[in-house]
């Protein structure tokens, strides 16, 4: 069946800050991130969205997840075992009540796009989940974590025991804290940042292909943005129709906190071979 929503959740930005003000012209919207107004929704995570109305309208959401706080883990989409492809095509809420996350973003390309959930798909690129090889590297570069915890972005060669979770992506836009993109077309995109220490991972989805809404961003937009908040690496992930950002609500249900474009469908959740969940623990009382 189709998953059509009817837009963002009111629940949800009643609650959430927008980060607004100046508008700088160096990038789009980079004083926006630099100032992100981030809110506590789990331990260990923080949410920011972001709204531009320059140069175009643009509607971001941002996770800031602590690697290093207590309770917190990553998880990438698992393989499926014996059955055709390498993982099984879901929803990114599916995803995050399957492998009962707090938060979950879509993460690598893969090989065709569906309607449906439950389908055999097979990822582009590098993909570890728990420590297991669910898609072979393909000299694309990854988003990797750690079996100590750190994240890392880099190309390959990848340091093969050492890897706990991998998603591959198309290619890296931030490194050692410089700008390498250069794409300057619009689309919904889904990214990540690694400070450099390897103790902060921002994961940042921004809407696109919704005149008057949000009409997406550039690479070289993503890049600044990252950097901005403070990454000194970043990489451009799998984006378009499927870019989804969800979080877990109270009693669990999948929140999803953009507007994915699935078959140009504003609302349609695309299913996807690939994701990166994030596992944490609820904020104390009081404290949400």
């Amino acid at each position: 069946m189709l998953r059509l929503l009817p837009g963002p959740v009111q629940s949800t930005t009643a609650w959430l800050l927008l980060a607004g003000g100046a508008w700088a012209e160096e990038t789009a919207g980079v004083e926006n991130f630099r100032g992100a107004a981030w809110r506590p929704v789990f331990q260990g995570i923080e949410l920011a969205p972001v709204v531009l109305t320059k140069p175009r309208p643009i509607q971001a959401q941002i996770l800031r997840v602590h690697l290093d706080a207590p309770g917190v883990s990553l998880v990438a989409t698992p393989g499926n075992g014996g059955a055709p492809g390498e993982t099984t095509g879901q929803w990114t809420s599916s995803f995050l009540k399957t492998q009962r996350c707090q938060a979950a973003v879509n993460a690598a390309p893969f090989d065709k796009v569906t309607t449906l959930e439950g389908g055999p798909l097979d990822v582009v690129g590098l993909q570890i989940s728990g420590g297991q090889l669910v898609s072979p590297d393909d000299g694309s570069p990854a988003l990797l974590i750690l079996k100590n915890g750190k994240a890392k972005i880099q190309r390959p060669p990848f340091p093969g025991q050492q890897i706990q979770e991998a998603v591959a992506g198309f290619q890296i836009v931030l490194w050692q804290g410089r700008t390498v993109a250069s794409d300057t077309k619009l689309h919904p995109r889904t990214g990540a940042g690694v400070s450099a220490d390897g103790q902060t991972l921002w994961l940042l989805t921004v809407d696109g292909r919704q005149t008057g809404r949000s009409e997406g961003c550039t690479t070289l937009e993503m890049a600044d943005w990252l950097r901005a908040m403070g990454a000194q690496s970043g990489i451009n992930l799998d984006g378009g129709g499927t870019t989804t950002m969800v979080l877990a609500a109270a009693d669990g249900k999948p929140l999803i906190l953009n507007r994915p474009i699935h078959a140009g469908i504003p609302g349609l959740e695309r299913p996807s071979g690939s994701h990166l969940g994030v596992h944490a623990l609820p904020l104390g009382p009081g404290k949400n």
